[in-house]
């Protein structure tokens, strides 16, 4: 049966059971451009980890059937209320009736309801049906994103990897990097310092001890206390130095380069607004996973 728009109707996810919104979860990316299925486990952990709050998070219902879903999060930084959308899907069969249009409109009513200063999103730069929908309910594109791996060891070493005379290495956590100048606030929200869970940062300082780049990383070890998987999420110089280049050599070797094995190796939503880091990472044989738009709402 076709939905017309005034049978759908919106409620919260929060009237849901576990088993419901995981079947939204599952079949609304159902047919999606990867396998996005996940388990109970991985469900309530997305839940914990990154702050979605069912009362908030919106569900399509036609009739009493639940049909389509936005997860919704809600944190306050620094003062600064944000918002990030965690997934939006819709049941296949029911596609194409403009129900995420429908509960992109709510969400932004939702946003405004919760005074929130600025929401995030990342969305596949492929999926141009769900770019226009997020466009509609007022979010613009502010970047480039990808993801990136490696498991097998490097193909070459980072250039610039010799740190030059006066660079300091700071290894610190990633609340470290939040009052850089250059810090980038407008990042995916998985990479944002304060959702990196056990995340570190590694901080470049000059002779002046002023900070010209910094790092944020998810370094994990086995049982024996080797590395075993190396995270990135993300890299930035001062944009008014003319070797970032070398700065970012230095950044890569320090990370991925001084355990020259194959564990895994990645980059998780990495902003695309730097060619020269990611020709780096191409050099050393990281390969392009997926590209998608970071995309962001702010209030007026």
């Amino acid at each position: 049966m076709t939905p017309q728009s005034h049978e759908i109707r919106l409620d919260r996810l929060h009237l849901c059971t576990f088993e419901q919104a995981l079947g939204l979860r599952n079949r609304g990316f159902e047919g999606y451009y990867t396998n996005m299925t996940v388990t109970m486990e991985q469900l309530l952990t997305l839940f914990s980890d990154y702050g979605i709050r069912p009362e908030l998070s919106v569900v399509a219902r036609f009739g009493e059937q639940p049909v389509g879903f936005v997860f919704l999060a809600f944190k306050t930084v620094n003062g600064v209320k944000l918002a990030w959308n965690g997934g939006t899907g819709v049941f296949p069969e029911y596609r194409g009736h403009g129900i995420a249009k429908a509960m992109m409109e709510e969400v932004r009513r939702i946003l405004e309801t919760e005074a929130a200063d600025r929401a995030f999103l990342e969305v596949v730069t492929k999926n141009t049906h769900a770019v226009s929908a997020y466009e509609k309910g007022g979010f613009r594109i502010v970047d480039q994103i990808t993801g990136m791996s490696l498991s097998e060891p490097l193909v070459q070493l980072f250039s610039g990897m010799a740190v030059p005379a006066g660079v300091r290495l700071n290894y610190g956590n990633c609340s470290d990097a939040a009052a850089i100048p250059f810090y980038r606030h407008e990042a995916a929200w998985d990479c944002q310092w304060h959702n990196i869970r056990e995340g570190e940062s590694l901080i470049l300082t000059d002779s002046r001890n002023e900070v010209i780049a910094y790092a944020l990383f998810q370094r994990k070890r086995s049982a024996d206390g080797a590395i075993s998987s190396v995270n990135l999420y993300q890299c930035e110089a001062d944009p008014l130095r003319a070797d970032k280049s070398v700065l970012f050599g230095i950044l890569l070797h320090q990370l991925f380069g001084e355990s020259d094995g194959a564990y895994a190796k990645q980059a998780v939503n990495l902003s695309m607004s730097h060619p020269e880091l990611i020709a780096l990472l191409k050099e050393a044989g990281f390969t392009t996973n997926y590209e998608q738009y970071l995309m962001m709402w702010e209030r007026k």
